[in-house]
């Protein structure tokens, strides 16, 4: 078909209006501006407009337009039928139009569907030559529909409106319907609105949840959030992650869901040693306040790589408890467990009790009770120790307390004993306080009953007594199958117990509650003596008391050469058990091992400008003590 100007469809069409035929013209005109020429050479003829015979949000109103055409008294332009057509792709109304005798002459301006009238004219050539022509000018539509819900400002709030402003010219049109519309774009959610908006929108749909789209399309907002919220996820989409390890899980996760899965497991794929240094403070950081599902899978994964500690941090008593399991039965304890468990990497480290043999003693003692390991050279060490005493060189508890500031407030921790002064100075040195420590011994049996004069005599202030470490080392929930506690897993318990503590220390310090606090206890326990613990061969009238560390003098009929006499009873000095005790299951005391009769003796004070010394690294152990395992690589 010829295209023509606007000049020539005129003239075409006045001959139309001078004929006698009643049946509808049709002119095809893509081009808007073509249209409005056409509706101004036409100024005298009538207007009317397809949209008005749409009420709302429903289609046209075919029987009340036919009804509006028959009753014309003059000759009438027409628009909107090529658009109604163009979006509701109903074609049967044109075919009833087409050959409709009218009691006037009708000119349809038909935009958008060029094709179909083209098509209609190659089949009646009658129609080809008297009723249609074609004008020139180019034109698309682009109207984009959106789902109702999706609350954004529209051109038009339904169908009617929509066609008004077609048949006015426009082209692109934001539009709300509900009418199942074709050639328009249909946003049916908020990730298709997100992606019209954004046409470089990278993210897949399944990206975020229904949910979060809605949120991120109002608010896209994504920086300043926590790594495991959605939002920081979502920073990927538009390259906003600026922390390494964040964006480079972002990289490696389609989809939320993913991005918190690997929030834990990325790490696992890192190769590069020095990458990996800084992934893994990033990571810790990241994941320290989440309460994730994927934790217990997590260490699940771990189980099977030889370097596990590598991969844990504190964040989690579950990560602390694999580290403590992950030493079991081992002869050195890697470096990196100090540094990824800085509390046991303090405790660990060596306090300078001011004898080589005592320090080196507490030294391998620790990271015995940490391993779960039988070193034979330690309990011989043990058992010469029974004999030689060595305890007797420190002062009696009453004895130092006896000098000390009696305006001080008295903390008695149950069970402490002095295998955790290296914990408890670094805990000072953190918190700004001063520590003058002193090793007291306790009264032996080491038992409470035997060592609570110090506090019920004590005349000045002193804080409600604290069972909480004595209480966790007789718990039973510690024992496995065989009744005993096979991995120490509650040592990070007693360290966290001994951090509150210091807490509550600080605390009352800075508050000016106090102004000095001596902490101390009435004596400490013994994991070896649980480990090590046999039955001795001595014959007894009545059985062992307190897993067999002690018994009554008068029950004992021989005097074993590692026992101690005193207070009425004979107590061990070595990790054997008296006959009849009930077995321990975590730790024990009422012997006189060293662990269990040393305590400390502490008195804290807001620091002044002095500042505390650090404990000295102490010299090689000696050869006759420290034939043992070698605890690091």
């Amino acid at each position: 078909m010829e295209i023509l100007n606007v000049a020539t469809a005129a003239e075409k069409i006045r001959i139309y209006l001078k004929r006698d035929t009643l049946r509808p013209y049709f002119v095809i005109s893509d081009g808007a501006a073509e249209c409005e020429k056409l509706r101004k050479k036409f100024n005298s003829l009538k207007r009317i407009y397809i949209s008005d015979f749409c009420k709302g949000d429903s289609p046209l109103d075919t029987d009340l337009l036919v009804e509006k055409l028959n009753a014309l008294e003059k000759d009438a332009l027409c628009f909107g039928l090529g658009e109604y057509i163009y979006f509701t792709a109903q074609e049967n109304i044109l075919l009833a139009l087409q050959d409709r005798n009218f009691n006037r002459k009708i000119i349809f301006v038909c935009r958008g569907i060029a094709n179909l009238l083209e098509r209609l004219a190659d089949e009646d050539f009658k129609f080809r030559t008297n009723n249609i022509c074609r004008v020139e000018g180019k034109g698309k539509f682009f109207v984009v529909k959106y789902d109702p819900k999706i609350k954004i400002p529209a051109d038009a709030q339904n169908f009617s409106e929509l066609l008004k402003l077609a048949e006015n010219g426009r082209t692109s049109i934001i539009a709300q319907s509900d009418l199942p519309l074709v050639n328009v774009k249909a946003i049916n959610n908020f990730y298709e609105a997100i992606k019209y908006r954004e046409p470089h929108f990278v993210a897949k749909p399944d990206a975020l949840n229904a949910e979060q789209w809605q949120e991120y399309f109002y608010d896209d907002a994504c920086e300043g959030y926590p790594p495991e919220h959605w939002r920081t996820f979502a920073a990927g989409f538009k390259n906003k992650i600026t922390n390494p390890y964040l964006k480079f899980v972002f990289a490696r996760s389609a989809d939320f869901e993913t991005y918190r899965e690997n929030l834990f497991f990325a790490l696992l794929a890192v190769d590069d040693e020095n990458v990996f240094k800084e992934f893994y403070s990033l990571r810790k950081a990241a994941v320290k306040n989440i309460s994730s599902p994927h934790l217990t899978e997590y260490l699940a994964r771990l189980e099977k790589i030889p370097d596990a500690v590598k991969y844990l941090t504190d964040n989690t008593a579950e990560e602390r408890r694999a580290m403590i399991e992950f030493v079991q039965g081992k002869e050195k304890i890697p470096d990196v467990i100090s540094k990824n468990y800085p509390s046991i990497g303090d405790y660990l480290t060596d306090y300078d009790f001011g004898d080589e043999e005592i320090t080196n003693y507490f030294r391998r003692y620790k990271k015995i009770k940490l391993c779960n390991v039988d070193d034979e050279n330690f309990k011989s060490h043990v058992q010469k120790l029974a004999q030689t005493r060595l305890y007797n060189k420190f002062d009696t508890r009453q004895t130092i307390l006896d000098g000390a500031d009696k305006n001080a407030k008295l903390y008695w921790l149950d069970a402490l004993g002095v295998e955790f002064l290296s914990f408890i100075a670094a805990r000072a040195a953190q918190f700004g306080l001063s520590a003058e420590i002193k090793i007291a011994r306790a009264e032996l049996p080491t038992l409470t009953s035997q060592n609570k004069n110090f506090y019920d005599d004590w005349q000045g202030d002193k804080f409600p007594k604290n069972q909480q470490l004595d209480e966790l080392k007789h718990s039973p929930e510690k024992f496995d199958a065989n009744g005993k506690c096979s991995a120490p897993t509650y040592i990070d318990d007693e360290l966290l117990i001994i951090d509150g503590v210091m807490n509550e220390i600080n605390i009352a310090l800075t508050n000016h509650q106090a102004e000095k606090i001596i902490l101390t206890s009435d004596h400490g326990a013994s994991r070896l003596a649980v480990m090590y613990g046999r039955e001795n061969k001595f014959r007894m009238n009545s059985a062992g008391e307190h897993g067999g560390r002690c018994c009554p003098i008068n029950a004992l009929d021989d005097k074993p050469a590692c026992a101690v006499e005193e207070n009425g009873y004979r107590v061990l000095a070595n990790y054997d058990r008296f006959a009849g005790g009930r077995l321990a299951s975590v730790e024990v005391h009422g012997g006189a091992a060293l662990e269990e009769i040393l305590v400390p003796v502490i008195e804290f004070a807001l620091q002044t400008s002095e500042k505390i010394p650090k404990p000295e690294k102490i010299p090689a152990p000696l050869e006759d003590v420290d034939d043992g395992f070698d605890f690091f690589d």
